[in-house]
C-alpha cells in the first residue's frame, strides 16, 4: 500500500539530501526520534511539519480536491575544534540543502509536488555547553500538493486544473 503523501515527501527530500553529496553523506535521517551522537555528525535530519489543506474545486462524487501545504522541517547538524568551525560546517551543509532544493533540475520531489519547495525561514541555534561545540541551522521548507478528498496516498496529476 502506498503511504501518506507526507511520508513520500519525507522520503524524497531525504533521498534527494542524500544524493546532493554533502559532507553529511548517508547521515540524513527523516523523522529520527533520538538525538544523534556528536561521532555521527556532521548529519541532516528531517521533519513534519503543520499541514493546512484548503478545497479548491468540487469534484465528481462530491470530492473535493485539496491544495495541501506541508512545512518540512531540515536541521543541519555539525560541530568542529571551534564553534567558528562548527558553525562553518553547518552553514555550508544549509548552503548545500538550499542549492538542491532551489534547483531547477528536477529531483525526486517533482513527481509529488505542485512546485519545487520553497525556503520559509532559516534559524540557527549553538550549543558549546559540551566538550566539543554544536551547532545547528534549522530551515523549514513550504511543500504544496494536491490531493483529493479522501484520498492522501497520490496526488492528483499535474494535468488537473
Amino acid at each position: 500500500m502506498t503511504e501518506h503523501m507526507q511520508e513520500q515527501i519525507l522520503e524524497a527530500f531525504r533521498l534527494d539530501l542524500v544524493l546532493a553529496g554533502t559532507s553529511a553523506g548517508d547521515r540524513v535521517r527523516a523523522e529520527g526520534f533520538n538525538s544523534r551522537p556528536v561521532g555521527e555528525l556532521p548529519a541532516i535530519d528531517i521533519d513534519a511539519g503543520d499541514e493546512t489543506a484548503a478545497e479548491t474545486t468540487r469534484g465528481q462524487g462530491g470530492q473535493s480536491t485539496l491544495v495541501r501545504e506541508f512545512m518540512v522541517h531540515v536541521s543541519c547538524m555539525a560541530t568542529g575544534s571551534t564553534g567558528r568551525a562548527a558553525r562553518a560546517m553547518a552553514m555550508e551543509l544549509q548552503a548545500r540543502v538550499e542549492e538542491r532544493m532551489g534547483s531547477p533540475v528536477p529531483g525526486l520531489l517533482s513527481g509529488l509536488l505542485r512546485e519545487r519547495p520553497r525556503l520559509r525561514g532559516v534559524r540557527r541555534q549553538t550549543d558549546d555547553a559540551g566538550a566539543q561545540p554544536f551547532y545547528t541551522v534549522h530551515s523549514v521548507w513550504l511543500c504544496r500538493y494536491i490531493t483529493t478528498e479522501g484520498a492522501p496516498r497520490g496526488p492528483v496529476p499535474s494535468s488537473h486544473p
